[in-house]
């Protein structure tokens, strides 16, 4: 533009018309800006978030129509000073992008209940931020906040690493150097979803971490369950600058807006006695189902076709409460998310197509395995307790290996009978002495604990040196045979244990984090024990030449390493997932369908494990689990009534199995008697024996267990005596640690408390605090989805869960 004196003209920025005139004075001169590397991998990743979550948000039915406007209002109880933050973020999807875009430091935490929108909300405001992005603003990139150890990565370090997984290479200039370089300019907008999915110990940590890192007001969006976040942030920092907005119930009348929207113009006539009961009847179970978003969604997808109709929702029979409408909608949920089809050329990692059949029976099977454990988690080092087949290949290869070490060492060269001989002799010594070593290594770990390990290679040389020492000075003064077991199996047990350390759950940052870590550990002890036992046999046994040896070293250590892979919690998986594969319970590639039910919502992380993110969801799954090996504990549910059975176990079945069986196999092994069916009897009534003084004592005093509620009486059931409390004789009931008369304290039991005018039968126990178990809760006292819901209903303000 021609400058007159003081007079001109300036534009800058995208516009489709620009009209800018006074007097026009010679030429007009356009000069265009060329757009930088770092500034196209910025539009190029743009481009690459937006049409992946696009399409996300059509799949998760967020789009057109389908878009739920859940009204979000300010929570300045868990945020910074409000002079901080100076902007107050509430409302809708539009009033939320724009309060975010005039935040000083565009900082966000969006907090709620399960089921209440929060990832839904990140999604489609990051797809509006994006929707009206010009050149130079940053891009909003979604990212799962679980996999990040603040402890060990630099917040920058791991956010660039996690786009250059995703997006690397997604688009022209989107390399590795312009990725980081995005980051360290702050050209980017992290949204971390379910940053309450980090291991616990974590999240306080990461908050502080963020505020280090983004120190210099760089925005951020966060998700996080709303009792966590305000745990998180007690007696630690808030995210400093950073508005808090948590989700409101959707109320009565957007609820049926958004259902006869979304319903099929041919069908809405049977919504309308739905509509009116929601709208007229506010308190009501129909509308505080769906205050729900979630419940809305799958009423929506239940009812899209004339299959179902959605009347069914008002019969009082049927459908009584608030959970029983729950448990009907929470049917649908897996086949919604988990559809057949091809998949989006948009998306980066789109889940794999399992089938909605498939995936509904595999999750059922894990519903049913942990309501028969009494647990919440999807721990995949325990899912092996609960197959026969692979504890059949660890005694097939038991058995096997005798005879295969055989034949090895009878086509291993060597020069005469003689060698062969010793090479045979030796090398079935070496794989005995590896098989007691991994015994004893396998005792060690299950006293100190049976989670997942990891190496550690400092920390305890001292006390293993020592160790080591003794041993080996022991061992010398032994004969060669008498050496070869007391320093092969105590220094390999000595190094393998003392070199690993076990992965609490908690702190771990997922479950494919602790599955690398046993795999490194059973790398370790391969390493450490194979050419241990291997080389000091051949060393210590007589022989008469290098061939004999060098066969016992090879041969021996190579059994020693298959026994060391097949009994580790590694190998034990592997074959535990063959063994599901077989039987048609779950699939062979098992973590990455955890992994995928976990991005489609089903599942939920929790440091190293996966839960249900619904308890009901978990307790309807194990409903329909047909298999009367894996069927969930006995429970019956009716509007005014739950009756609960159980019975007494014995304590560690399994592990005493386990441990009579190979206490047998290496006696046998050591006498070397495997052709002798004299010794096998003998072994086998010398177990059978103890099996039986262990089993009988238990039998007699095990007793059946029985829970029943109602709305007048609670009733507990110990073998033949029964103890009845009418509601308003009790006080409160609780979770708590039950109390032995050793005075030790036992598992987790529900307890009631009486009031004190209540006069109870003489064998019925009251511990010293006043209270009465009345029904066993295992181990780690998890309450079954329909105990908590009819406590719940029927104790009321009584029923305060842990104690």
């Amino acid at each position: 533009m021609k400058v007159v004196g003081d007079v001109h003209n300036q534009f800058t920025g995208n516009a489709t018309y620009v009209i800018q005139a006074r007097d026009i004075i010679g030429d007009v001169v356009f000069q265009t800006v060329t757009e930088s590397p770092q500034g196209r991998a910025a539009t190029d990743l743009a481009k690459v978030v937006r049409a992946q979550w696009r399409d996300e948000a059509v799949t998760r039915g967020l789009a057109g129509a389908g878009a739920l406007a859940v009204r979000w209002v300010a929570d300045w109880s868990v945020a910074d000073h409000q002079e901080n933050v100076r902007v107050t973020a509430a409302g809708g999807l539009g009033d939320l992008a724009n309060a975010f875009r005039t935040m000083p430091d565009q900082r966000l935490v969006i907090i709620g209940a399960p089921g209440s929108g929060k990832t839904s909300l990140a999604i489609l405001l990051t797809l509006e931020l994006l929707r009206d992005r010009t050149a130079g603003q940053p891009v909003p990139v979604v990212l799962l906040a679980s996999s990040w150890d603040p402890g060990r990565e630099h917040f920058d370090a791991w956010l660039g690493r996690r786009i250059t997984e995703e997006y690397l290479e997604q688009g022209d200039d989107l390399t590795r150097d312009r990725i980081r370089e995005l980051v360290r300019d702050r050209e980017v907008i992290p949204v971390l979803d379910g940053i309450d999915e980090m291991p616990e110990l974590l999240l306080e940590e990461a908050l502080a971490a963020l505020n280090r890192a983004l120190g210099d007001g760089s925005p951020v969006i966060l998700t996080c369950r709303a009792a966590e976040y305000a745990n998180a942030v007690a007696d630690k920092s808030v995210l400093g600058a950073a508005a808090v907005i948590r989700a409101q119930p959707v109320a009565a009348e957007p609820a049926a807006g958004y259902l006869r929207r979304t319903s099929q113009p041919r069908l809405l006539a049977r919504w309308e006695p739905v509509l009116s009961e929601l709208v007229g009847n506010p308190a009501g179970p129909v509308a505080k189902t769906f205050e729900s978003p979630l419940m809305l969604w799958l009423a929506r997808t239940v009812y899209t076709t004339s299959a179902n109709d959605p009347v069914e929702l008002l019969d009082a029979q049927r459908f009584p409460d608030v959970s029983t409408i729950e448990r009907r909608l929470l049917d649908a949920l897996v086949p919604a998310v988990f559809r057949t089809g091809p998949r989006s050329p948009h998306q980066p990692r789109p889940a794999r197509d399992w089938g909605p059949r498939r995936a509904q029976r595999w999750l059922a099977f894990l519903a049913a395995h942990l309501m028969r454990s009494r647990s919440r988690e999807i721990e995949w080092w325990n899912l092996s307790q609960f197959t026969l087949l692979d504890l059949a290949v660890l005694a097939g290869i038991g058995f096997g290996l005798t005879p295969a070490i055989t034949l090895l060492a009878g086509w291993y060269p060597t020069p005469d009978a003689v060698q062969s001989f010793e090479l045979a002799i030796g090398a079935d010594v070496a794989f005995k002495t590896g098989a007691m070593a991994q015994a004893v290594i396998l005792v060690l770990r299950l006293r100190t604990s049976d989670l997942p390990r990891r190496p550690r290679l400092s920390g305890r040389l001292p006390g293993m040196v020592v160790l080591l020492a003794i041993v080996v000075t022991v061992g010398s003064f032994l004969s060669p045979g008498q050496s070869i077991v007391v320093i092969g199996d105590g220094v390999a047990a000595i190094l393998v244990v003392g070199l690993t350390v076990p992965v609490q759950s908690a702190q771990a940052l997922g479950p494919r984090a602790l599955l690398r870590g046993e795999q490194a550990t059973t790398a370790l002890t391969v390493l450490l024990i194979s050419p241990l036992i291997g080389g000091l046999t051949a060393w210590l046994m007589p022989t008469d030449g290098w061939a004999a040896a060098s066969g016992i070293a090879l041969i021996g250590g190579l059994g020693v390493a298959v026994v060391a892979v097949t009994v580790s919690p590694w190998g034990r998986w592997v074959l535990t997932k063959a063994a599901l594969a077989v039987m048609r319970r779950f699939p062979l590639s098992a973590l990455t369908f955890l992994e995928d039910a976990h991005r489609v919502g089903v599942l939920r992380q929790v440091g190293g494990v996966y839960q249900f993110r619904h308890s009901l969801l978990r307790e309807r799954l194990a409903s329909v689990w047909n298999d009367k090996d894996f069927a969930p504990a006995v429970g019956r549910y009716e509007p005014d009534e739950l009756r609960l059975d159980g019975s007494g176990t014995m304590l560690g079945g399994w592990k005493f199995a386990l441990l009579m069986v190979g206490g047998s196999v290496v006696v046998i092994a050591k006498l070397g008697a495997w052709a002798d069916l004299q010794m096998w009897l003998s072994v086998g009534a010398t177990w059978g024996g103890v099996a039986l003084i262990s089993w009988v004592p238990v039998r007699l005093v095990s007793r059946k267990a029985k829970l029943r509620l109602t709305s007048e009486v609670i009733e507990a059931g110990f073998g033949r005596r029964t103890v009845t409390f009418r509601w308003t004789d009790v006080e409160e009931v609780a979770v708590r640690k039950f109390e032995p008369s050793s005075g030790r304290s036992g598992g987790f039991m529900l307890h009631l408390r009486p009031a004190p005018s209540v006069e109870l039968d003489t064998w019925v126990r009251v511990n010293s605090t006043g209270w009465v178990a009345v029904y066993s809760l295992g181990a780690k006292g998890v309450v079954p989805a329909q105990l908590d819901a009819a406590l719940t209903r029927f104790a009321g303000d009584r029923w305060k869960r842990f104690e």
